[in-house]
């Protein structure tokens, strides 16, 4: 027997599995020194960095996608003579 789930009730399942996880949480009663903060600082705004980074390279991929392909489509055939002008 075969059984397939489908996506929403996947994505419904995942979406509670996170809420009571999050909810179910004791407090740790625990202490986190300063240093170790600032190491998050710093790792958070290195992530924040690589995505700009990274997404700055997708971003201008796509551009150079639009520019190869969608432009030199649209320069073609603006080049191309109309009927009325090879007859003329």
């Amino acid at each position: 027997m075969n059984r397939h789930i489908a996506a929403p009730q996947v994505r419904d399942r995942a979406s509670l599995l996170a809420v009571l996880s999050v909810a179910s949480v004791s407090p740790a009663m625990a202490y986190i020194d300063p240093g170790t903060g600032s190491m998050l600082v710093q790792m958070a705004l290195a992530g924040i960095a690589g995505a700009l980074f990274y997404f700055r390279q997708f971003r201008m991929m796509a551009v150079d996608w639009f520019r190869r392909v969608v432009l030199r489509q649209a320069s073609a055939t603006q080049a191309k003579p109309s009927v009325s002008e090879t007859i003329s």
